[in-house]
């Protein structure tokens, strides 16, 4: 069977192995492909064991059962009989078949069997107990039904082959998916804070920007983006941005270290000039590529007032909901009659609702209590 493995059908299944975690099902391409190769009806890689509440989670490549389970407490196997699993906790790395860990016999007569494999046809299984990331088991299971052969040594030794990929595939997954997470939620952190963030590559060409950073190149005021490059309305303003980024790629060409610079933009509108800051990123030349992030702008309107969350006020300071409202129209700027007059309140009611904003927070006058407010975590939310 495997003697008719090319190097081309080898490579195609190593490529589904280290793509398996941006499909839409995870690594059902891998089981799918590898149920071809050994002949199998069932395939599945348990990343995440039921333990407790959680009912785990499982991918599987099988003609009558769904391809992935998250948390499936109707599913039998999961919510009832995984710490019965007849071939649990097997040696790292090692193929290891399920006559070795128990009879035929005694298999037709435990309930795993009845319960979850017979109905499904599952009879032969080799099993493959590998570590994540996180150093964390995780399983591969492939079966095939009672009137099939088992697997032999030669498929055994394959599979423990391709196993080291799988577990460097699923370990290097789950780093970019977490780093990526970072990323989308750092990101999303900055865009609420209204501080718009464009990357630029070696050659000062945009590869991407935040959604805070999109909604200033929109407006067109003062600064936009033609043929994936800056461009700034006012003349000496684009000179000094272009030097600018300049400066850093040069200085990075040349391994030395690079400047950070900070100019404003003056805008048409007549608007506050919006100011940048041109932060150089550490970039590695021996894994260098083309269209690599080498800088960072990062855009601020001064005259932006920030998005102030009123519960997560409430829970770093512990207002009441009126205070924490007058909080929030102090820290945009507003005076104490303003506010008291948006908020359709007395005046004396403001005032002794800021006396208890000042006893709870520490704060001992109005600039103190804004600037607390402006630095704290309520604008990150």
């Amino acid at each position: 069977m495997l003697e008719c493995l090319s190097i081309a059908k080898f490579s195609k299944l190593l490529g589904y192995i280290y793509d398996g975690h941006i499909e839409e099902d995870p690594y059902n391409s891998f089981l799918e492909n590898i149920r071809q190769i050994l002949k199998l009806n069932f395939a599945s890689m348990t990343l995440r064991e039921p333990i407790g509440d959680d009912g785990g989670l499982l991918f599987i490549s099988c003609d009558i059962l769904q391809k992935t389970l998250i948390d499936d407490h109707e599913n039998p196997y999961t919510d009832r009989y995984y710490t019965s699993d007849l071939m649990h906790n097997l040696p790292w790395g090692k193929a290891v078949t399920l006559d070795e860990c128990i009879s035929y016999k005694s298999l037709e007569s435990s309930k795993l069997y009845t319960m979850c494999m017979a109905p499904i046809n599952i009879y032969h299984m080799m099993g493959l107990d590998l570590r994540n990331a996180n150093g964390q088991r995780f399983t591969v299971r492939f079966c095939r039904p009672k009137t099939a052969s088992n697997f032999n040594k030669e498929e055994k030794a394959f599979v423990a082959e391709i196993g080291q990929h799988i577990q460097r595939a699923v370990a290097n997954g789950m780093q970019l998916i977490q780093l990526d997470s970072e990323r989308k939620l750092f990101s999303n952190t900055i865009s609420g804070l209204s501080i718009g963030i464009i990357t630029l590559d070696e050659r000062g060409k945009v590869i991407n920007q935040n959604r805070a950073a999109e909604e200033f190149l929109v407006q067109k005021d003062g600064i936009y983006i033609i043929n994936d490059q800056l461009h700034l309305d006012n003349t000496n303003d684009k000179h000094k941005l272009n030097d600018y980024i300049s400066e850093v790629i040069d200085a990075q060409r040349k391994q030395t270290i690079p400047p950070v610079n900070a100019m404003t933009v003056e805008r048409p509108s007549g608007a506050v000039h919006l100011e940048l800051l041109i932060k150089p990123l550490t970039v590695d030349q021996t894994v260098e590529s083309t269209k690599t992030p080498h800088l960072m702008i990062f855009i601020s309107d001064p005259a932006k007032k920030y998005e102030i969350d009123i519960k997560m006020l409430r829970s770093l300071y512990k207002l009441t909901r009126a205070e924490a409202m007058l909080a929030k129209h102090l820290a945009a700027g507003e005076t104490l009659d303003q506010s008291a007059a948006l908020l359709g309140i007395a005046r004396n009611t403001a005032r002794a609702q800021l006396r208890s904003i000042f006893a709870k927070t520490g704060a001992t006058q109005q600039s103190m209590l804004v600037s607390l407010i402006l630095k704290s975590l309520a604008t990150f939310s």
